[in-house]
């Protein structure tokens, strides 16, 4: 069961602030509807990181209102015959290139749905190799967030999605540093009873009100996002392992 569009839009790109492609992209939503609610979730994305991309989309699960719209843009280097996907989980939508960008939000949604977008039924053309978050993504995210199309007019439906989970498949990993050099774990919260973490060589205990550890020592604790983290407040050497390799 798909949800009523909210008319909310969140984009997540690597692009960068520095170009006009974010501005561009988002004269191409309201240009298709001048309603849009636009939220950037993150357009730092690092150039080309599909794990990082993916990771920050799937921050955005169960976390914007129901029938949000979500695109995600991240590595353009795709060949321009690509396909582009249309999903249902977590009571959103997920607009996202065939490049595992969506994976993590697929792998943990308890029901999910993915079609291919019909480009021709959209009536929407590539005119640039590298431009399909303003040619087609965006527009599109604009008439589903509206209502002019419905979730089952973005194309057939694909009964194997073929993508792959790139933050919480295989091991427990370090999977972003945010901007206060936090150590963002692929380990859930509830996956995790409190034992101290090893991470880079040190055993760090974790947080609690009784703990008695010093502010200046690195700490392990359940962050914001629900997953285990490090803060190290020492700001050492980074562990030898950052974002998984897409």
């Amino acid at each position: 069961m798909t949800s009523r569009p909210s008319g909310i839009i969140t984009l997540t790109t690597d692009f960068g602030l520095q170009d006009p492609s974010v501005g561009i992209m988002k004269a191409a939503l309201l240009t298709a509807s001048e309603k849009s609610k636009v939220i950037d979730l993150t357009h730092e994305v690092e150039p080309h990181n599909v794990a990082m991309g993916a990771f920050m989309l799937w921050t955005a699960a169960n976390r914007f209102p129901a029938g949000t719209v979500h695109v995600g843009m991240v590595d353009t280097r795709i060949a321009p015959e690509r396909q582009l996907l249309a999903v249902s989980a977590h009571d959103q939508y997920w607009l996202t290139p065939d490049n595992n960008l969506v994976g993590a939000v697929l792998a943990t949604a308890p029901v999910s749905e993915v079609r291919s977008l019909d480009l021709e039924h959209l009536r929407l053309q590539r005119s640039a190799q590298t431009m399909d978050g303003r040619d087609l993504l965006a527009p599109t995210a604009a008439w589903l967030a509206s209502g002019r199309y419905g979730f089952s007019a973005m194309g057939p439906r694909l009964d194997n999605n073929g993508q792959l989970d790139l933050v919480f498949a295989g091991d427990t990993r370090i999977i972003h540093v945010d901007h206060y050099g936090n150590l963002i774990t692929n380990l859930a919260g509830p996956d995790w009873d409190g034992r101290a973490l090893a991470c880079g060589g040190r055993l760090l205990p974790p947080l609690c009100a009784d703990s008695g550890t010093a502010a200046d020592q690195p700490i392990a604790y359940v962050g914001p996002y629900g997953l285990s983290e490090e803060d190290d407040e020492e700001g050492g050497e980074e562990p030898p392992f950052f974002f998984l390799s897409s």
